[in-house]
């Protein structure tokens, strides 16, 4: 069910497909590393907050794990971002697009 919604997700948001809905493929790098980050990320419902609050600091343990997976996430889509910014300037058709990242990228004019 965790590699349909996250198929579904990215097929409708981002107009990409990471082929996670066929059980035959392996799992994507990119599934896994969202599903550790949206794991990690519950931390928020922790009843002490001072502890991931000193993780983060100390940049240990889980918060060192979510750091990392959360740049391999930003390095990824980053690159997808850069893609689609490179079809959007060679082709005018890709400008009709109506997937996030087109949307993002019609509204601001500078790539950071």
């Amino acid at each position: 069910m965790r590699r349909f919604s996250f198929d579904i997700i990215c097929k409708f948001s981002f107009q990409i497909d990471t082929e996670c809905f066929i059980p035959s493929f392996p799992e994507s790098k990119l599934a896994d590393n969202f599903n550790l980050a949206s794991k990690l990320l519950q931390r928020t419902m922790s009843p002490l907050p001072l502890i991931w609050k000193l993780k983060r600091l100390l940049n240990i343990g889980s918060e060192k794990k979510l750091k990392e997976v959360i740049g391999m996430v930003d390095n990824v889509v980053m690159e997808m971002l850069g893609q689609r910014r490179r079809e959007m300037a060679t082709t005018t058709t890709s400008l009709n697009k109506s997937d996030l990242p087109s949307r993002f990228m019609g509204s601001i004019k500078d790539d950071n």
